[in-house]
Order: C-alpha cells, then structure tokens, then sequence
C-alpha cells in the first residue's frame, strides 16, 4: 500500500517551520504492529504528483483555518483518480465531523494511531466497527485513549525526507486546563505523560543524529516538577539546548533554576492579558499578580522568553487593553498579540462556517514581523527536495 501524507498549509513561513509529527506517530505506531507501507510527505496535491507516486490513500491534517486547502486537495485527487482513498483527521474535523465534503471518504477523530492502524488493516474500508471515525455521515463510537501513552514509540522522522526544520519533542499529551478559547483538553482529552526514561530516549536519538536545539511543545512542561528534575539527569549529558512553554502560576525559582540546569534557553508563556477581569472571562487561572511574579522571577534568572496576548475579548474595555500594554512596555517583554478566535470545539465557538475567515489575526508591530519571518527563511529552503524525484 502506498500513502501520500499531506500536511494541508498555506504558504506561511510561520506553518512551514515545523514538520506534522503526527504522520510520524501513525507510520511507527502502525510499524510496532507489524504494519509496513510505501509513503511520501507533502504539502500540496498536484494531478502530476499524483500520477508519478500513485498512492492509494491520500492522508491528510489540517486545522480549521486551513480547511478549506483539505477540501481542495480532497477535491483534485478524486478528479485525477477517484479510486484513491482521502482520509483527514486532525484537530478541525474532530471538532466539525460533518463538515466533511462528499470528496472525503473517511474522517478519523481524536487520537489517531490506533484508528489508523485499524484501518490500514481494513485496507482503508470504513466499518462501523472501528472506533473514532466517520464516513458517509455515520459516525462510530469514540475511540479509547492510548495508555500508557509510552506504548506510542517515538515518531518516525524520517518520512520527512533530509529538510532540515526545527526539531521538537512532545513529552505530554493535552492540557489540565481548560480555557475558553484553546481546543487542546478538548481534542486529547485525559491528560497524559510520558514518563522520563521515554523523554531521555527521543531525546538521545536526536542528539546523536546531530540536533542541537529542541524545541518542548507539551501544554505544560512543568505541571510535574519531580518529572522534569528526573528528566534532567537522564538528560545531563547531552550536548542539546532546549525551549519550552509554562502557565505563568508554574513558574518558580525551583522551575526556573532546574531548566536553567537542563540547558533551556529560551520559554514562551501564553499570558494571554494583564486584566483580572479579561483573564477570569477566559478561565486562565491567573491573576496580573502571578503574570507579574512569573516575569520577575525570568528577569532574575536571566531566562529569554517571549509571551501571547490575546485581544478582542467581548469584555474589552480599552482601559483592559492598556493595562497589558502597559505591563509588556514596563517589563520590555517580547510577545505575540492575536486577536481572539472562536475555534470549533471550544466554548467560544459560535457556530460559523466560514472556516476561511479562521485565521488567526496577528498585531505585532511591524519590526517583529519582519523578524519572525526572517528567521523561518532558513528552516524552509529546498522544502520539496524530496518529492521532486516523484514529479521530475
């Protein structure tokens, strides 16, 4: 069996910087089980790809925002042969599964490696006995979380081809927290860990293949202070820096002193807002005292960091707004600010189907974007190096 695995994305620097680990989880989970197949990575569908690779499955991901280049590349496979199977799963159709276009034969929603292993199984026939899916409007049961979450063997990289992009690691999956406009504990669910042995484990084999910068994507890192002094001994001799992300209320001069142990360089906090107001409405669980502190405590530690911000609450006053004005001026903090978005699946999602107009709305003042897009130039040059020998 062949499959193409396409990562739905526009042409951003910021959605081209990372590679979707998710399609590494489905080969290896799918290789621990006995299950081997011929597959390619892409980010666009094209009548000539097609042809040359001749998958029998197209795979694809994408989030809400990018719905709409799913539905496109859906649509020209099925014109270029419409014997070939399109299967989506991923944070939008878990959230809006009858969204789904007549051009898709399959949705996997939630979780998905054990869902698709099923169905490489069933060699991509729909059934009603697999769990978590949904095809011709039927949808099965849900799916079972995987446990423990280290039965997942580490994802397999090297369906990626030899592009070098910013290397990074989950060491959780989903959130404790539930915020009104993050779907994170909503698609994952029960929050899982991988325990430190398992970490240590990606973490060698990316060591020795060369990386020097990890990138930590998990929620929050920090939710388990034990679990992360564990990982940093088993982590002490490798010659990797690190980055990762905190809730505000996890940061203490314990934490901090423990990355600044591990070689983490640089952290981002999603701050969100500096009113007490803003911040109750979106159930973040912080106060400006705590966003205050968490700062502080980074100051002292010498810690790089950058922070978000979200604005255009329904609550807004401006006086809201220049209170986080002025506390990003006061601490000189470098930050993101977006406008906030009502994404499928959270609480604030108010039944649009515009999914084109999902975007996420960035006001960074105009020197910051330059330089966010200037250091993803790097990491994205030669991006279809490997697929040209399936289209030349």
């Amino acid at each position: 069996m062949k499959i193409l695995f396409v990562n739905a994305i526009r042409n951003k620097f910021v959605q081209k910087s990372y590679y979707p680990l998710g399609f590494g989880y489905l080969v290896s989970y799918a290789e621990k089980h006995g299950v081997v197949f011929d597959s390619l990575y892409s980010e666009y569908v094209s009548p000539k790809l097609l042809k040359s690779f001749k998958p029998d499955v197209l795979a694809l991901s994408c989030s809400t925002e990018n719905f709409s280049v799913a539905v496109h590349h859906a649509h020209i496979t099925k014109k270029c042969d419409p014997h070939i199977k399109v299967v989506i799963g991923g944070v939008h159709v878990s959230a809006m599964p009858n969204s789904l276009t007549s051009d898709f034969d399959i949705g996997v929603i939630g979780e998905g490696e054990q869902t698709f292993l099923e169905l490489l199984k069933n060699d991509f026939d729909p059934s009603i006995n697999i769990r978590g899916i949904i095809f011709n409007k039927i949808q099965t049961e849900n799916r079972h979380h995987i446990e423990p979450l280290d039965s997942i063997p580490h994802p397999d990289r090297s369906i990626f081809g030899d592009v070098k992009r910013t290397p990074y690691i989950f060491t959780s999956r989903g959130c404790t927290n539930r915020c009104v406009f993050c779907y994170s504990s909503h698609f994952w669910g029960k929050f899982r860990l991988h325990s430190p042995m398992y970490v240590a484990e990606e973490i060698k084999f990316l060591a020795e293949s060369g990386v020097k910068h990890i990138q930590i994507f998990d929620d929050t890192f920090l939710i388990d202070i034990n679990r992360v002094k564990e990982i940093n001994k088993l982590v002490s001799g490798f010659d990797v820096t690190y980055g990762c992300s905190a809730r505000a209320n996890q940061i203490t001069d314990e934490s901090i002193s423990i990355l600044k142990d591990m070689n983490v360089i640089n952290m981002g906090m999603g701050i969100e807002s500096n009113s007490a107001r803003v911040l109750k409405w979106m159930n973040k669980g912080n106060t400006p005292e705590i966003n205050q502190n968490a700062v502080d405590i980074l100051h002292k530690y010498n810690m790089p960091f950058s922070a978000s911000f979200i604005v255009d609450t329904p609550i807004e006053t401006k006086e809201d707004v220049a209170a986080t004005k002025s506390f990003i001026k006061k601490n000189k903090i470098s930050y993101c600010m977006n406008g906030l978005m009502g994404f499928p699946g959270t609480p604030i999602y108010d039944g649009s189907t515009d999914w084109d107009s999902m975007k996420c709305r960035d006001y960074l003042p105009v020197h910051m974007r330059w330089k966010r897009r200037l250091s993803q130039i790097k990491p994205v040059r030669n991006t279809y190096k490997r697929i040209q020998k399936w289209v030349t």
